[in-house]
């Protein structure tokens, strides 16, 4: 086995992405691919480089493009989440060291504000670990009504809060930078259709550093990137 040196680039971190269009491109977490040096899609089997189109540092927001024709990709909804609203969230919560399986959690829409009285995101109960940034939060129709952001409140001994990016601010970042996204669907799926969607549209991504930078990212303690426990 051959020593790595520090300008190596490595596998550093995880996290989830969505696809939006049959032409590659994909929604994720802006801190999810920040300080990463290539960012790479799990996709059938290989793992395929992405560019980073546009990001939106203060929604935590990004979007990228894989030379990739996905089968399915997301619609996403034209009105907010409503109080109650029952959501699904789909991702990768602990990377590919549990399972490649895409994990699901179900929940609920428990506040219409963020972290700080952020009005730009909501607040679910739904179960979401780090590596679940980045992933699609749905309703039942397949619409996706936010963007999972990992939980704050672990370190402080408070039960953990989560958050979502709402759909509007999505859709404002993605109107900006030139994307549209397909119409909502108006019927409710049934749990199979829903099923192959998400497994068809929701993706492992996988972010690469050289090693000097993980260490130092590491150090610095303050980022919310899900990094692989052989690095920590």
């Amino acid at each position: 086995e051959k020593k790595l040196k520090p300008k190596d680039l490595v596998p550093a971190a995880s996290g989830t992405g969505f696809f939006v269009s049959k032409s590659g491109h994909l929604i994720t977490n802006y801190h999810v691919i920040e300080g990463c040096d290539a960012n790479k899609v799990a996709y059938q089997g290989k793992l395929i480089n992405s560019d980073t189109l546009a990001v939106d540092k203060t929604n935590d927001l990004a979007i990228l493009k894989a030379n990739i024709n996905p089968k399915r990709v997301y619609a996403v909804a034209n009105e907010d989440a409503s109080l109650l609203e029952d959501i699904i969230i789909a991702g990768y919560p602990l990377g590919k060291k549990v399972s490649a399986a895409i994990k699901t959690s179900k929940g609920s829409v428990t506040a219409l504000a963020g972290f700080g009285d952020n009005y730009s995101e909501f607040q679910t109960d739904a179960a979401l670990n780090q590596g679940n940034s980045g992933g699609p939060i749905m309703n039942q129709k397949g619409n996706v009504i936010g963007v999972a952001v990992a939980n704050y409140g672990k370190k402080s001994g408070v039960e953990s809060f989560n958050f979502g990016i709402k759909s509007s601010t999505l859709r404002t970042f993605a109107n900006s930078n030139g994307l549209r996204f397909l119409p909502p669907n108006n019927r409710e799926l049934s749990n199979k259709d829903l099923g192959s969607l998400i497994t068809d549209a929701t993706i492992y991504l996988e972010c690469h550093m050289t090693l000097a930078k993980i260490k130092r990212m590491i150090a610095d303690a303050n980022n919310r990137k899900a990094f692989f426990s052989e690095h920590q």
